[in-house]
């Protein structure tokens, strides 16, 4: 039995992370339209604009996820998603829960792989 060092990548690792920002760039997309009607039409234009530079931000971060410094870019990137959550507490929840789903990605790059 060998083990690879911890640093190790295992295969597929970085296509999971990429998917994963993928698929939080689209939940905070459709939140868009849905923050927008929640106000009864009186939402600030910079609640909005703060939405969209999130779904832009999510995907440069999965874009430069495989570079040098892509998991500090993405999980910064998360917790501007949890501060969202000042546009309308249900972002709260939505960052949150892919908050957890990024800690538990981060945490696969620390575990001893066996082959």
């Amino acid at each position: 039995m060998t083990t690879e060092p911890a640093s190790a990548a295992p295969k597929g690792l970085y296509a999971i992370g990429t998917a994963g920002l993928t698929i939080e760039a689209l939940v905070v997309l459709l939140a868009v339209p849905a923050v927008a009607s929640s106000e009864r039409g009186h939402v600030s234009g910079a609640h909005i604009g703060y939405l969209v530079l999130l779904v832009l931000l999510l995907i440069v971060a999965a874009a430069v996820l495989r570079r040098r410094g892509g998991k500090v870019v993405s999980s910064i990137v998360q917790v501007l998603v949890i501060a969202a959550g000042a546009v309308s507490w249900p972002m709260y929840v939505v960052g949150a829960a892919f908050a957890g789903i990024w800690v538990y990605w981060l945490r696969q790059w620390n575990l001893p792989r066996s082959g």
